[in-house]
């Protein structure tokens, strides 16, 4: 028996098409990870800042779903 996959999300926080995470989630149980970098040379805009907001509350829903 093996644990949960661990799936390290960086830039691409897509859940309806996301390759990644479907292999993943093939495989049994997913454990998705996300690091924001807050040494990046171009720190994030309004808008970029509000998706990565919505899209980290998709996948935590996912996951408290599950």
């Amino acid at each position: 028996m093996t644990g949960p996959t661990l799936l390290w999300f960086r830039r691409d926080l897509r859940l309806a098409d996301n390759p990644a995470l479907e292999r993943a989630a093939a495989m049994g149980p997913a454990l998705p990870v996300f690091i924001s970098d807050t040494t990046e040379p171009w720190p994030p805009g309004g808008a970029q800042r509000w998706w990565l907001h919505h899209s980290l509350a998709d996948l935590a829903a996912i996951k408290e779903a599950a």
